[in-house]
């Protein structure tokens, strides 16, 4: 039998705690099992890692891994031993607990035609490390585990060990009476994380006391340090994205990212701390850090640091999805937005690794989209969609994040969540399973809709909530909020309904549902007649960001594009008079930019105005970025998931590759040579039916275009910068065109 074993039932504090068994194995065995821990583990054979959980999951799931541990065992006496690190109920992380730390693993040892079951019972042991406290960073680090505090040498305490329950698989982990047990657990959803090798940091500066050191990019890692110091010295390693600098009046700001040779340069952020026992020590984090420079600094100055290794992890995403092109800035636009999402994507979705790690539904539907431009793997595409459904409230709106134990709502977040379940089934295609599956949400997404509704006003509006009602980190936006009066409706609000009305209806067209779809689209049109009727300004010819305020942004331009309420030349020359306006307009940051760029597509300006929307990038470039930033100006967070624009405007615009039909059934390919003034550019796009390669370039006034289609009956549409449109009807074909 295998029970979850308890230990320090409710601690005032978080803790590490080993859980061990000795076995002893016949040589030749094998051993597998299902292994899961509160609030996270990892679990060691005869000192091997073998395994880490669990897959961060909320209330209602708690998975557990699945690991087979027969290249770990030795023959005669072997050790089990989980290090859990237990995070007391009221600290704020994306990760599901209970009130005790807590290990279950279910074994069988295989020996021939024997089996023996190895399991957690009482025959276990326990011991809380009293030399290490657990604690949050400062400075908003309001979600990141712990970091760590050892003063001095291990000191384990024998804890008690107590058997608490079986978990019961045959129903669900619920009862006879329908009464879930306190763990209602699902088989791992994702595959492990990625560590890859482990490499060296550079050290770039040095003083007495301290040596600084450089990743040379941003990233997510293990690490190892190895030092040497005086016992009873405070060893310090902090953590940071960037340097900053001061200015002559003091002024604290971000400039070059990586200008470690100015004198007001200096390094700011989280750290953990070790005191030296005088012996040669190691130091490795639980949890995996997010940095791209730290700080190492001793109370004694003579310290000697004999290496200190880090190791990239994150989300195993393939690379199906390549892009290079003539112009080298370009090319490294794309490199950087690809690490930027793996930085954000490890057992869920993260806004940011540094400050949060929470999963947020609009960054979510972005590094989603991103994700399918890279990889046909929609494991953690429906993970992500899964967690959300699980958040919803009464009232029909879903968390701004989850998992979480704590209630944000943003009430737009609710909508992305709708657009990311319509995009999910235009790429990933409408298989059994993904009927299933939309089938699973379909309800969830009408609760919100719902929700929605009942904030309509009588003038067709939709009106405010009591929650944050932020749009993009506008500077001059308070909380990212348009001005104005803060009890008017927000146009972007209402228009943003609208698409997702329409997005909503696309999804009950895929279910044969024709009634509900219609039903969606009128009521689409009744908001949209609302935004003109309140929100039009006539003289301006703009919509404005809130009825009686004559301030203006290109979010209301681009939601009114992305809602049908304007369509065609109509929406191309609301695109000309928003770039070219003679009245003050509030600009997208990169939160909004992946919809601008849509609406530039969708009113037949991309060509025109899409170079101009990349700036933000080529100035992360200058400022020395290696990921995205969350905004511009000052920003706090240094690596944003949702920054990642350029991957989706390279693959599906460069190269000009989308799907018409859903999963690609259907595709259409139309570049676009002109919008960002390139000779030529080639890469791969993955699709559920294989991978798609596109590669032109310009010679002599001509664009010559070279399409690879995977082996199959996929329908596609050629459609050439002059115009013309061609069926291709084999695997490979080519196309010429003047320019």
């Amino acid at each position: 039998m295998s029970f979850w074993i308890m230990a320090d039932d409710r601690p005032t504090s978080p803790k590490f705690y080993y859980f061990s068994k000795d076995f002893e194995a016949p040589d030749g065995a094998c051993l597998k099992a299902c292994v899961c821990g509160d609030t996270r583990y990892a679990l060691y054979l005869n000192g091997h890692l073998v395994s880490e959980g669990p897959c961060q999951g909320s209330a209602y799931r708690t998975f557990y891994e699945t690991e087979d541990l027969t290249p770990y065992l030795t023959a005669g006496k072997n050790t089990l031993v989980a290090k859990v690190m237990y995070v007391t109920e009221g600290h704020f992380i994306s990760t599901f607990r209970k009130s005790a730390p807590a290990f279950w693993l279910d074994g069988e040892l295989v020996y021939g035609e024997s089996t023996t079951k190895l399991g957690t019972d009482a025959s276990w042991t326990c011991a809380r490390e009293d030399a290490c406290s657990l604690e949050q960073g400062t400075d908003c680090y309001i979600s990141i585990p712990p970091y760590e505090h050892w003063s001095g040498a291990s000191v384990r305490t024998p804890i008690a060990c107590v058997p608490s329950f079986e978990p019961d698989f045959d129903h669900a982990c619920f009862d006879e009476c329908g009464i879930n047990q306190q763990y209602v657990m699902f088989p791992r959803s994702l595959p492990a994380m990625e560590t890859e090798a482990y490499r060296p940091m550079q050290a770039v500066r040095r003083g007495e006391g301290f040596t600084e050191f450089d990743a040379t990019s941003y990233t997510t890692a293990k690490l190892c340090l190895r030092f040497r110091a005086k016992a009873g010295s405070r060893m310090r390693i902090m953590y940071a994205e960037c340097y900053r600098l001061t200015d002559e009046n003091g002024k604290r700001y971000k400039g070059v990212r990586d200008a470690y040779d100015q004198p007001s340069a200096f390094l700011y952020g989280c750290y953990d701390t070790v005191v030296a026992t005088g012996e040669e020590q190691v130091f490795e984090p639980f949890w995996y850090r997010s940095f791209r420079f730290a700080r190492v600094e001793c109370d004694d100055p003579d310290f000697t640091v004999l290496n200190f290794d880090y190791a990239f992890y994150h989300y195993p995403l393939d690379a199906a999805g390549t892009f290079a092109c003539s112009d080298p800035r370009y090319n490294k636009m794309w490199e950087i937005s690809r690490h930027t999402v793996l930085c954000c994507m490890h057992e869920m979705y993260v806004d940011c690794p540094y400050y949060e790690q929470q999963q947020y539904d609009m960054d979510s539907a972005l590094e989603m989209l991103f994700t399918l431009r890279m990889s046909m793997d929609d494991r953690m595409p429906i993970k992500s969609l899964t967690d959300f459904a699980h958040s919803q409230l009464p009232s029909g709106l879903l968390q701004a994040n989850y998992p979480s134990i704590k209630t944000q709502i943003i009430p737009n977040f609710t909508l992305f969540w709708i657009l990311m379940l319509r995009d999910y089934m235009r790429y990933c295609g409408t298989s059994a399973e993904n009927i299933k599956l939309l089938r699973s949400m379909i309800g969830t997404a009408a609760h919100a809709l719902d929700g929605f509704d009942a904030y309509v006003l009588p003038n067709g509006l939709v009106g405010n909530t009591p929650y944050w009602h932020f749009v993009d980190w506008v500077p001059g936006w308070s909380g990212g909020i348009p001005s104005g009066k803060p009890d008017e409706p927000i146009t972007v609000s209402t228009l943003m309904y609208a698409t997702a009305l329409k997005a909503a209806a696309e999804l009950y067209d895929i279910l044969g549902r024709s009634g509900t779809a219609l039903d969606y689209r009128s009521k689409a049109e009744d908001a949209i007649r609302a935004v003109y009727e309140h929100c039009y300004d006539k003289k301006a010819g703009l919509f404005r960001n809130k009825p009686s305020v004559s301030e203006y942004s290109q979010h209301t331009t681009l939601w009114a594009i992305l809602s049908g309420a304007v369509q065609g030349e109509e929406a191309g020359e609301l695109i000309d008079r928003t770039f070219n306006a003679k009245v003050p307009v509030a600009f997208c940051t990169f939160s909004m930019s992946h919809y601008m760029f849509r609406a530039l597509e969708l009113a037949g300006r991309y060509d025109a105005y899409a170079k101009q929307q990349l700036q933000g990038w080529e100035t992360m470039l200058d400022l020395h970025c290696t990921t995205w930033c969350e905004n511009p100006d000052d920003p706090r967070s240094e690596c944003h998931g949702w920054s990642s624009a350029p991957i989706y405007e390279f693959s599906a615009m460069v190269l000009g590759v989308t799907p018409t039909a859903s999963g690609y059934d259907s595709v259409r390919i139309k570049p676009h040579p002109h919008a960002y003034d390139l000779s030529w550019a080639s890469g791969t796009i993955p699709t559920p039916h294989g991978v798609i390669s596109v590669a032109w370039e310009k010679q002599d006034g001509a664009l010559m275009m070279t399409v690879t289609l995977p082996d199959t009956d996929m329908r596609c549409e050629i459609v050439l910068p002059d115009g013309n449109t061609h069926t291709q009807t084999t695997a490979s074909a080519q196309y010429t065109c003047k320019l």
